[in-house]
Formats: C-alpha cells, structure tokens, sequence
C-alpha cells in the first residue's frame, strides 16, 4: 500500500508475513526496512505517519553527515 503524507511518500507491503516499508522525502529515503509486527498494514502505517510528523520537527535527526 502506498500513500502520501505531509510531502512524504510511504509504501508499506506484506510478504510471507513479514513487512517491509519505506518513507521517501523528494528522493530522499527518511527510513525503510522490515519488520515481523503482526500489525496491519494500515496500522503500520500510522505508525510511520508519526515517524514523518517527528521528521517534520526535526530534520537534523534523520540526516546522517559523514566525514571524509
């Protein structure tokens, strides 16, 4: 299932029991991974709806800077 939220585009599928989920800001991957929770995937996805409202708060949080 995918949907839009506050700018942020937010994709979550089940497969074989497990989800897998991404969060995409303007091409920019705010988070994605997988997880064996036995939630729905639209409860999954509130959950990542308030991920996406702390990113709006605090951006610096979910840059990662690397120094050469």
């Amino acid at each position: 299932m995918k949907t839009t939220y506050r700018g942020c585009e937010i994709e979550v599928i089940r497969e074989d029991g497990v989800l897998f989920f991404n969060v995409f800001d303007d091409g920019f991957e705010v988070t994605s991974g997988f997880s064996e929770s036995s939630d729905t995937v639209r409860d999954f996805i509130k959950g990542l709806k308030e991920l996406v409202d702390d990113y709006r708060e605090h951006p610096e949080d979910y840059i990662n800077y690397i120094d050469i």
